[in-house]
């Protein structure tokens, strides 16, 4: 991949950015390349010389390699932390890194950093569940101790103290913890079990020149068309409806108008993926296909 500085940037930062500080080790996969979607991930892996990027995008991403360097470095009392697991099922070899293991009376507690915006947290997020109940699997499998929590710790890089006062579901801090739900052994096994099966059948398509597999709507952070009933003079909408028919109704009952919020793939529309310039999938959606 190029690393571009179309903004002229201090070149340390750029030679920080065109460093790679992330390794899975020598194994086939890693927890988090399971669960991005097999299409992403061929495309990266057959255009990764075409692809490019600008160092002043790559912000966040630069400030979460600083944040894993830091993390080793508080150490604290009964707990674990960077530490990459490494195991095989059905003869392929898997890795996964968790920043946090906390010992606990009835078991682990395992977390991870994200940096994310204030109304991710408020969002279901499916691949946060995936990712840390892997890791749940793999500690189980590996370290042969039982798990008793996961959790995510949020660092919200558009925290608004105003918003928080406000507005009770708002993060009430800049550091947001977030509980997830834990699964059993067998039922994290089976999901990982069939990554590696859409993954494998990526790779197949993409060597024998067949349509990769598609991305659902979930790999593709869909955002549902809405319907905001409004009155001329007001900023804000009274409502706002996922049925149109719902909308209407009520925009007659307080005299005002529906205004369609159109839905749209946000990780395809902002190539959040990197690759939705070579992606069929997106041009064919695009073109009105």
């Amino acid at each position: 991949m190029k690393i571009t500085n179309k903004h002229n940037v201090p070149e340390t930062l750029v030679a920080l950015a065109t460093r790679d500080y992330y390794s899975k080790g020598k194994v086939d996969y890693s927890v988090t390349e399971l669960i991005s979607p097999p299409r992403v991930q061929r495309l990266r892996k057959k255009h990764v010389e075409e692809m490019e990027q600008d160092v002043s995008d790559m912000l966040w991403q630069l400030l979460g390699s600083a944040l894993h360097v830091v993390a080793e470095r508080g150490q604290a009392e009964g707990h674990v932390t960077e530490e990459r697991l490494f195991t095989e099922i059905n003869g392929v070899s898997l890795s996964g890194a968790i920043d946090i293991q906390r010992e606990t009376p009835d078991g682990l507690v395992l977390a991870d950093y994200k940096f994310t915006s204030a109304w991710a947290v408020r969002q279901e997020k499916p691949e946060w569940e995936q990712q840390l109940n892997m890791y749940a699997w793999l500690v189980r499998r590996v370290k042969g101790k039982p798990v008793a929590g996961l959790q995510i710790v949020a660092l919200i890089r558009d925290w608004n103290r105003r918003e928080a006062l406000a507005k009770p579901d708002y993060p009430q801090s800049p550091v947001h913890m977030v509980n997830l739900p834990v699964w059993d052994q067998d039922k994290a096994e089976q999901f990982i079990l069939d990554r590696i099966g859409h993954h494998d059948d990526g790779k197949v398509a993409i060597d024998m020149d067949d349509e990769l597999p598609r991305c659902t709507d979930e790999d593709r952070w869909i955002r549902s068309t809405t319907y905001a009933v409004k009155k001329e003079g007001r900023k804000t909408a009274i409502k706002v409806f996922d049925n149109e028919a719902d909308a209407l109704a009520r925009a007659e009952t307080e005299k005002g108008f529906v205004e369609t919020r159109k839905g749209e793939a946000i990780r395809c529309s902002g190539n959040y993926c990197g690759v939705n310039q070579w992606c069929s999938q997106w041009k064919a959606e695009n073109d009105g296909l």
